[in-house]
């Protein structure tokens, strides 16, 4: 059985500047898709949350590198991979935020786990062969639980 191959495959290089074309395409995927705007817009950020988290973690800044983002609508949901070959990041040592505490001591950034968590119905890291995977998929609103992410 051959795997499904992904509806539209993006490697933009591992810096900042490409991460507008991230959100333009990740919003654009999704309204074809047929998710409504404002939900268009939040998987947009939640997609460009985890490219910055590989350009900033995985590849600690280092610009000669790619970011690989494979988008795969099938049926009642979006699915994202986001893939480097950068260091594993274990998720489960990112500290939860507590969103009060983090308010009132005006921090910035360390946000990215937590929204992409918030906005999306699953985020799934894995370890490959290729490297790192994090998969995050999306029910369009009014879809039955029973669709297979």
């Amino acid at each position: 059985m051959s795997e499904k191959r992904p509806a539209l495959v993006l490697r933009v290089p591992s810096r900042t500047e490409f991460l507008a074309a991230v959100r333009d395409v990740t919003r654009r995927m999704a309204e074809t898709a047929g998710f409504d705007g404002a939900s268009a817009d939040q998987l947009a950020l939640a997609v460009d949350e985890a490219a910055t988290n590989v350009i900033e973690h995985a590849y600690r800044g280092a610009s000669d590198r790619r970011v690989e983002l494979r988008f795969d609508p099938r049926g009642d949901v979006l699915r994202v991979e986001v893939v480097d070959d950068g260091e594993a990041v274990d998720p489960r040592a990112v500290p939860e935020v507590d969103l009060r505490r983090y308010a009132s001591e005006r921090r910035t950034g360390g946000l990215g786990m937590h929204l992409m968590g918030r906005i999306m119905d699953t985020v799934t890291f894995r370890r490959t062969s290729r490297g790192n995977v994090c998969c995050m998929v999306k029910r369009k609103p009014g879809a039955g639980s029973g669709a297979k992410p």
